[in-house]
């Protein structure tokens, strides 16, 4: 099995996030907001790699994450709130029968974005990332 590192993570994120970007054009509401919560889910997995955090589902990561990085103020309040909107939106758009609306896809992918730069200026400014 191969091991890891930070890089082959936020790569992943990084695809999840392009993948989002690219449905917009054909207005596939449920993968946007499907894609849009795996980058950000690999970007919190980005995160707890620098804590030498085992990978590890959502929920645990979701309290990990934010005991050590929202607070402790180390990432904004606002993409712990935009990471827990994003997992309801996903938990409605792959079990629930209803239509997604544009409007829930495109805050999802924005906010993917915004919490991919915080993560990724996090990494930087604490010299993990290059």
């Amino acid at each position: 099995m191969k091991i890891h590192t930070l890089e082959d993570i936020i790569r992943k994120a990084a695809r999840c996030l392009d993948d989002a970007k690219e449905c917009m054009f054909v207005m596939s509401h449920d993968f946007i907001i499907d894609r849009s919560y795996l980058a950000m889910y690999h970007g919190v997995q980005a995160l707890l790699f620098t804590r030498n955090t085992a990978t590890m589902p959502f929920t645990e990561a979701y309290i990990v994450f934010h005991q050590e990085f929202i607070l402790t103020q180390l990432i904004a309040k606002e993409h712990g709130l935009a990471l827990k909107r994003s997992f309801e939106k996903r938990q409605f758009s792959d079990y629930d029968y209803d239509e997604v609306s544009q409007e829930d896809a495109k805050e999802s992918l924005d906010d993917a974005r915004d919490f991919a730069e915080a993560v990724i200026q996090y990494l930087k400014e604490n010299n993990h990332l290059q």
